[in-house]
């Protein structure tokens, strides 16, 4: 089936080309993935055909070389722009897209330079210094995402607000001069976060601008593109005016309104810059989040309807096909011109190139040449998450179109149709339950191909999804269709007020499927926590999908069947000999629907399992300590806060939470009040209260915290007030804890963990050698302390033969009085991993403390560039003084320490390259 499309072998070549050589790729898996190309060239070369072999073997080593140059460019411009981060610099550039909400201009700038000092070439230079000045000062870049706020143009001043006849203050094709900051491109730090470096990779963005100022300096924009984004900036104002923003509610309230203008905005023109986050996680969280980015199934639309109607007008098929072309590329650079905007545009051109000639389309040609076609001109693509979406579904798409049972589909089809036309009222009863078992396996099969992107990109699993999507389909087009005469009637005074019956009609659509979306995440088992799933258990699910539901057993059999026995040998697939023996003839069926049973039997070992060993995990929060203690399902977080990053909850705890598959947190120990150390546990307690203990939706997906505990001075100091109200709230139990009390796995409760008794039975006879248990030995007394540093909770895991202490932000003098009450209960100090007080601060960190908790290991968990100065210089001393190794998760990020008791290893998933 793909050897005989030569575009798909070229495609294949040029991807694969990529795929070996991306870096975020495990060696592991590349080798699988070389092996496998080297398989399907095997097939070429048996099919005899040398030609599309050498160029197939071209493609692959110049598309490699190709990505190779293109990313080692985007790789030394992050490097021009880290030297470049403190200072103030002027940028010029070419608008090549423009977007806005309500503060801000998000712009795309092409053949930019970026100047670090204002263009104020020194006097006296020579020629060759002159050259120096302007490599070191002068730097190209092809594309830059600019951030400008609107009070810094005419619009933003009120110069033109309200006014219907204001124009917007950019257009594309206009050159513009910027005074503004560079702002780093962060890599994802933690498991789970979302990485900015990836994204603008995918879209190629070298660089990040926050504009303080700017000014026009060459208006001579494209005359076609000016115009289109004037229509653009005219329909996102109507949009606004016939569609107002919700008032307010109570977030009390279950239903929340619908920001009917943005969504629109979104549906229409591309533009997702206005919709609140809120709803964009709704949408994103009932599976039908590929509504909001313009694709194929907008395009089509779109493109379709242009070309209905010009036919219907009379038009010649060549004619309409030219203007209907034109018009998707207008649409296209319309909406922004995404890569899964391009991939549908391409396919649409080659569609109506068809007709135009009076040839079918073959669909899987016509995306293999789109593939073929945007990562040699954009190698980078391959990290954008939309095209590999759009590609991955749309390819999953055309292989269940050929699966096996193609000719019996068709011909279902044909009687189907057939009936509907001649209005056979008894043929249509007959032919329903065939129809509906057909479109029912198909959206059964699609969606257990899905499955893994879930679990690769949302760690998660819609149940509701296919529902939804069968519902928004038909819908779509009243969408599109009120959209644009709401739109279009506002224009004409005579009939004006059929432009607010339209625009009701669309608000009342789109209440009830808005509701509707609302109603199905409030419903039991709405959505299936998946955890994110390695790369190599996606390459395997996959491949066994692959043979299991898509590959053509039956014609390859009849073909194996029909060869000679001298020819067998040759088969690239022998173990159609074993298929072949009488057993497995008269067995087949059977075999195969045992296969699909076993195959969705073990999906759930494809996805994240938690380790049966001990697992510590330091988050790095910026500035700020978060650690999570996981063995199985049994979780101990340890702080969780950040004073650097104020989404820290949203944007890292969450996320991470979600990766690994955990849904509850048995103990959250909070070491003291400061915010660096709450603020992502004090999240999770608003984010799911008591009273919605009963509500599905958030029972299933949101976090929640079963005991949280204190330091004993909690009890009367108010500051920490909110976190025990939200805790109340939340449902959690809380608990406060001084010297001599303990969590252990499997020795009596202590009197203030009374909820102790039921861990205990867990897997005792397979942890008898080795248990987990976390000893407090500070604070020593329950007197208050003004200093919240002061009684920090300091405590010491042990499990087998690894231990670790935690101190918090406890100064020296604590640190003392912790050491002597370990001793006085007759126990050592010593431990493996000593995480530093107070992030590295100097007034921690003790010499007394650490020879007497001789650690290898120290970790600092700060902020990078933080304003205290942390570590200090003096605590990296002390630390190698004493021969302690830094395990910083500024430099690191993620650090993961996974013991089984006996030994250990230090693990750093995301480590910056």
């Amino acid at each position: 089936m793909f050897t005989a499309r030569p575009l798909f072998s070229l495609a294949l070549s040029v991807l694969f080309g990529e795929l070996l050589f991306c870096p975020e790729i495990p060696l592991s898996l590349r080798f699988i993935l070389l092996l496998s190309y080297l398989f399907y060239l095997k097939l070429i070369l048996q099919k005899k055909k040398q030609i599309l072999l050498l160029l197939s073997l071209f493609l692959f080593f110049f598309s490699s070389l190709h990505f190779q140059l293109v990313l080692s460019r985007f790789e030394r411009q992050q490097r021009a722009i880290e030297q470049l981060l403190p200072f103030r610099c002027a940028l010029k550039g070419t608008i090549s897209y423009i977007s806005e909400n309500e503060k801000n201009y998000k712009i795309s700038l092409e053949n930019c330079l970026l100047d670090s000092s204002f263009g104020a070439i020194p006097k006296n230079l020579n020629e060759e210094q002159s050259k120096k000045w302007k490599a070191r000062n002068h730097l190209p870049f092809q594309k830059i995402q600019v951030y400008l706020k609107k009070s810094e143009t005419a619009e933003g001043k009120g110069e033109a607000k309200d006014d219907i006849a204001a124009k917007p203050p950019f257009y594309p094709g206009e050159t513009i001069l910027l005074h503004g900051k560079c702002l780093e491109i962060h890599s994802a730090m933690n498991e789970g976060e979302f990485s900015f470096l990836q994204y603008a990779k995918g879209e190629g963005i070298e660089a990040i601008f926050l504009a303080e100022s700017s000014k026009t300096i060459a208006s001579d924009s494209s005359p076609f593109l000016k115009l289109l984004y004037e229509i653009r900036w005219r329909i996102s104002k109507d949009l606004e005016h016939l569609y107002p923003d919700p008032e307010s509610t109570d977030r009390s309230s279950v239903s929340s309104p619908m920001n009917k203008s943005a969504f629109l905005k979104s549906l229409l023109l591309g533009e997702k810059s206005t919709l609140p986050e809120e709803e964009r996680n709704l949408y994103q969280e009932a599976g039908i989040g590929h509504i909001l980015a313009v694709s194929g199934l907008h395009l089509s639309l779109v493109g379709g309807a242009c070309f209905s109607l010009l036919r219907f007008s009379g038009m010649e098929i060549s004619s309409a096909s030219l203007l209907s072309s034109f018009f998707i590329l207008s649409y296209a650079l319309f909406t922004g011109a995404s890569g899964s905007t391009l991939r549908a545009a391409i396919m649409l051109f080659i569609s109506l190139f068809g007709k135009c000639i009076g040839r079918g389309q073959d669909r899987i040609s016509s995306l293999s040449l789109a593939i073929f076609l945007l990562l040699s001109f954009h190698p980078l693509y391959l990290y954008s998450s939309g095209f590999q979406c759009s590609f991955f579904t749309l390819f999953l798409l055309l292989l269940l179109s050929e699966r096996e049972g193609k000719e019996e589909r068709k011909l279902l089809s044909k009687k189907w149709e057939k009936a509907v036309k001649k209005r056979k009222f008894q043929s249509l009863i007959l032919l329903l339950p065939s129809k509906c078992f057909e479109a029912s396996k198909a959206l059964f099969l699609f969606y257990l191909g899905l499955f893994p992107i879930f679990a690769i990109l949302q760690y998660s699993f819609p149940t509701f999804a296919p529902l939804l999507n069968l519902l928004l389909l038909p819908l779509l087009p009243f969408f599109f269709l009120l959209g644009f005469l709401s739109v279009l009637f506002l224009h004409l005074p005579s009939v004006a007020f059929l432009s607010g019956f339209f625009a009701h009609a669309l608000s009342v659509l789109l209440t009830f499927f808005h509701r509707l979306i609302e109603i199905s995440l409030q419903l039991p088992y709405s959505s299936i926590l998946l955890g994110k799933m390695k790369l190599s258990s996606l390459f395997f699910y996959l491949f066994f999908y692959y043979v299991l539901f898509l590959f053509p057993f039956k014609r390859r059999l009849k073909f194996f069947r029909a060869t000679d026995c001298s020819k067998r040998i040759n088969n690239p697939l022998p173990f159609f000999i074993i298929l072949d023996l009488p057993i497995f003839k008269k067995n087949l069926r059977k075999i195969r629907i045992l296969s699909y049973l076993l195959f969705l039997l073990s999906v759930p070992f494809f996805l994240h399992t938690p380790s049966r060993k001990l697992e510590i995990t330091a988050l790095y929060v910026g500035q700020g300590d978060g650690f999570l203690i996981q063995k199985g399902n049994f979780v101990f977080t340890i702080d969780n806060g950040s004073s650097s990053d104020k989404q820290f909850g949203k944007n890292t705890l969450i996320p991470y939470c979600k990766a690994k598959r955990i849904r509850r947190i048995r103990y959250a120990l909070i070491t003291h009040s400061d915010i660096d150390h709450t603020s992502g546990i004090q999240r999770i307690l608003e984010e799911n209260p008591a009273s919605t203990a009963t509500n599905f939706f958030y029972s299933e997906n949101r976090l929640h915290i079963e005991n949280l505990i204190l330091p004993i001075q909690a009890r009367e100091d108010h500051r920490y007030d909110i976190l025990k109200r939200l805790a109340l709230r939340h449902g959690a139990k809380l608990l406060y804890w001084k010297n001599g009390d303990v969590y252990s796995e499997d020795s009596s409760p202590s009197k203030f963990l009374p909820a102790m008794h039921s861990l205990h039975v867990m897997n005792h006879k397979a942890e008898e050698k080795t248990s987990l248990s976390l000893h407090c030995y500070y604070p020593v007394s329950d007197l208050p302390m003004e200093e919240a540093n002061a009684h920090s909770i300091g405590c010491i895991l042990r499990y087998g033969n690894f231990s670790m202490v935690f101190t918090g932000d406890m100064p020296a003098e604590a640190e003392k009085e912790m050491l002597y009450a370990i001793k006085k209960e007759g126990q050592s100090p010593s431990v493996d991993i000593v995480k530093l007080a107070h992030h590295g601060s100097k007034t921690s960190s003790s010499p007394l403390f650490l020879s007497e908790t001789k650690g290898k290991f120290a970790l600092f968990s700060y902020g990078k560039k933080n304003r205290y100065g942390h570590p200090h210089k003096i605590t990296l001393e002390k630390c190698n003084s004493f021969g302690l190794i830094p395990l910083e998760t500024a430099k690191l990020g993620e650090i993961l320490i996974r013991t089984d008791g006996e030994d250990y290893q230090i693990i750093t998933p995301c480590t910056p390259p």
